[in-house]
């Protein structure tokens, strides 16, 4: 803790200044309309339960009544979709998709609707690489992450670890019997395939050649014991491609010669019959299409791609290749052989296909742990498929001849509603003075406006702004709304985190968008704020970008230079009009006379540099300023928390090293959230995340508000028009309710 006095009595005077400015002096702020929602009470714990290894915070006194008004509960509202979506798995009305930041996602309606599963249903590990469901009994799903092997027997609703640790890439269940190929990590290609006749109690490991990454596992339809293994490329690793056959106890390679493998099955009504696609050297070429009979294998046709074998329709085969799912491509869309390959007929097309509120020509591609994992058949119905993605889900009834989508609704001409179906990361969300209209940033999906609090969005990316997104998403790190003018709103827009990043002036609700100028060409745009006390039509607004302050005096059209920081990410501007920026550099305020002077914050910072998803990132994530004019920080990063100013030094109200955001209720400074995620952009549950806390004693005792959440994850939350907001790693944007 620091021990020079001088900055925080600064700040003090200031403070005190500009609180008998802001009662005497034109330009104080409006009051606000009331901030939070009606719900019912909220309980000493919450409704839903973190896994036993999780631990919340406890309170130092008995937590008194909460008001009738703070919310209790969180319901997702986002446009739907969001990266990546590793694998799918399908028997019936029984869906599950793996994501690689919010564990799975499950449908027990057909797609209608999905919920995703995390933490809170037995989960410890937000990444999950393989999903199966089990065609005879839908109940079970069985579920491998980068931590393990889980296992569900009521729909999804609960998962149970199971033996098997390590990065389990590809699972497949049928009655008890399991399989499972495990890795000692998710970057190295030494695979093992793990059986189990007993639903998990008991496993015999089988062993592959070395450098091997298992993509799937087809179990023979007539025989559990009897299973093929496919292996080839993933995400993270890239091992040879081969088929192998698992029979009881021994496993044996049975490719061959003929190519690099893409996928492998067993036919439906002849198993002792295996086929098999490979692809050409040549990138362009079309693949083939193999039969194997009696240990020989013989060339069907010249066409690749992934095997889609309808069960109940003997000599039918179809073929998908996601990989090549272009209107130009002659290779896209679906083709179909009703003779055993003899003569085939091009019968889906990608053209006839609905690609939802996306305009990308890569939307019906395949995910990125290749195309095998993409495809899901249904066992129980010839002609229903899953299509997943890096970013989006669909799904076929009529064998292929066209995909809807499985992740989103169009409820009204351009606007979009999730049906449950969600991996995205928020960056930031906004409130339009009236209240009426929401804006959420994001990491892949960028510019999202909700013109009816949340019940569903629009999209509001640019096409000059958002690369290869061709206007449909994009990333957006930062927005801010006009304190008194609901039409106005300011937000950063670029293809992706990485790239450079400019700001975006609206004066009718992000419907359009004006360039503005004076920004440098560098990415981490980030932190906008406005000044509340400044005048309406001539803004002045404050944004960090690579580190340093920006300021603009003309309502964000233009931009210089306020303060070269090199470690501020975020700002802040209370009611009264005083200036905060903090970040890796710790926290700063702005003086009158336009200088800026370190809060004797030498705690608060840390060692690194670039913005606050760096890893092992610590400093000031967020601002806020209490009812007294005092700043409160959230600091993320080891001895990080939830700290207030005491004296000369800083206060811990909150411990802990994954604090992202806080916020006072603008009408009652008493109530505090404070938001905390051990997850960010690429998931990582940590038993010591919180997820949101809500104080209605200025911070004296603290309950946690999770109910409605599939992980213990928050790190945005926002208090303003009547409305609180959270985002959630994952699964989005919440409302309370």
């Amino acid at each position: 803790m620091s021990t020079r006095p001088s900055a925080l009595r600064t700040l003090g005077l200031v403070l005190a200044a500009s609180v008998l400015q802001a009662c005497v002096g034109p330009g104080a702020p409006p009051a606000s309309t009331s901030s939070i929602l009606t719900g019912t009470t909220l309980p000493s714990t919450t409704t839903t339960q973190a896994p036993s290894t999780t631990t919340a915070p406890s309170t130092t006194s008995p937590a008194p009544p909460t008001p009738s008004d703070i919310p209790t509960r969180w319901e997702l509202t986002n446009p739907g979709g969001g990266g990546a979506y590793s694998e799918a798995a399908i028997t019936g009305d029984v869906l599950v998709v793996a994501t690689d930041l919010a564990g799975v996602a499950v449908s027990v309606d057909g797609a209608g609707t999905w919920a995703t599963r995390g933490a809170f249903a037995g989960l410890a590990d937000t990444h999950a690489a393989a999903v199966a469901v089990d065609p005879d009994d839908p109940t079970t799903i069985v579920v491998g992450t980068d931590g393990g092997l889980y296992r569900s027997t009521d729909a999804g609703a609960t998962f149970a670890a199971l033996e098997p640790v390590g990065f389990v890439s590809a699972v497949a269940a049928r009655g008890d019997t399991l399989y499972a190929a495990v890795q000692s990590a998710y970057d190295v290609a030494d695979a093992a395939v793990m059986v189990s006749h007993d639903a998990g109690a008991t496993w015999t490991t089988l062993s592959l050649p070395a450098g091997r990454h298992v993509v799937a596992f087809d179990i023979d339809p007539t025989d559990a014991r009897r299973a093929l293994v496919v292996t080839g490329a993933g995400r993270f690793v890239d091992g040879p491609a081969g088929i192998f056959v698992v029979d009881g106890d021994r496993i044996s390679r049975v490719d061959a010669d003929i190519g690099r493998i893409v996928d492998a099955a067993f036919d439906r009504h002849h198993t002792a019959t295996i086929w098999a696609t490979t692809d050409d050297d040549d990138p362009d070429a079309p693949g083939h299409l193999w039969r194997r009979d009696d240990r020989h294998w013989s060339l069907v046709a010249d066409h690749g791609g992934v095997l889609w074998l309808p069960s109940a329709r003997p000599g039918t085969i179809r073929l998908v290749d996601p990989r090549r799912q272009f209107p130009w491509d002659e290779r896209s869309g679906v083709w179909e052989s009703t003779d055993g390959g003899g003569t085939w007929e091009h019968v889906g097309a990608v053209d006839d296909w609905q690609p939802g509120w996306s305009r990308v020509p890569w939307a019906f591609t395949d995910g990125f742990d290749g195309p095998v994992p993409s495809l899901a058949v249904d066992p129980a119905d010839p002609d229903r498929a899953l299509l997943v993605n890096s970013q989006f889900a669909y799904l076929t009834t009529d064998g292929g001849r066209t995909f809807t989508p499985a992740f989103t609704d169009e409820v009204a001409p351009g606007r979009w509603r999730s049906r449950g179906l969600d991996n995205v990361v928020v960056a930031d969300v906004a409130v339009s003075a009236d209240g009426a209209t929401l804006y959420a940033g994001y990491w892949d999906l960028g510019c999202w406006r909700s013109p009816d609090r949340g019940a569903s969005w629009e999209n509001c990316n640019t096409v000059g702004h958002s690369g290869d997104w061709e206007g449909s998403g994009g990333f957006t790190g930062t927005v801010a709304a006009d304190p008194t003018r609901p039409e106005v709103v300011w937000a950063a827009h670029a293809p992706d985190w990485a790239s450079s990043a400019t700001i975006l002036r609206s004066i009718d609700r992000g419907a359009t968008w004006e360039e503005t100028s004076g920004l440098p060409d560098a990415p981490d745009l980030l932190g906008l704020s406005v000044d509340p006390t400044s005048p309406s039509g001539a803004r002045v607004l404050y944004v960090t970008h690579d580190g340093d302050v920006y300021r603009s005096a003309d309502d964000g059209r233009t931009w210089v230079l306020d303060f070269a920081c090199g470690g501020c990410r975020t700002t802040t501007v209370g009611p009264d009009g005083q200036v905060y920026a903090g970040g890796e550099a710790g926290l700063w305020f702005r003086q009158p006379d336009g200088t800026w002077l370190d809060t004797d914050s030498t705690g608060l910072g840390g060692d690194v540099d670039g913005p606050p998803w760096t890893f092992r990132w610590r400093g000031v994530t967020a601002i806020a300023v209490a009812g007294d004019g005092e700043p409160w920080v959230a600091v993320l990063g080891d001895d990080g928390g939830i700290l207030r100013p005491d004296g000369d030094g800083w206060e811990a109200v909150r411990s802990g090293r994954f604090y992202r955001d806080l916020a006072f209720d603008p009408d009652d400074p008493t109530i505090l959230y404070a938001a905390s995620s051990s997850a960010l952009d690429h998931g990582g549950y940590d038993p010591g995340t919180v997820g949101l806390e809500v104080s209605i004693d200025g911070g004296a005792t603290w309950r946690v508000a999770d109910d409605g959440l599939a992980w213990p994850f928050v790190t945005n939350v926002t208090v303003d028009g009547g409305m609180v907001l959270v985002g959630s790693p994952g699964t989005g944007v919440a409302v309370g309710r």
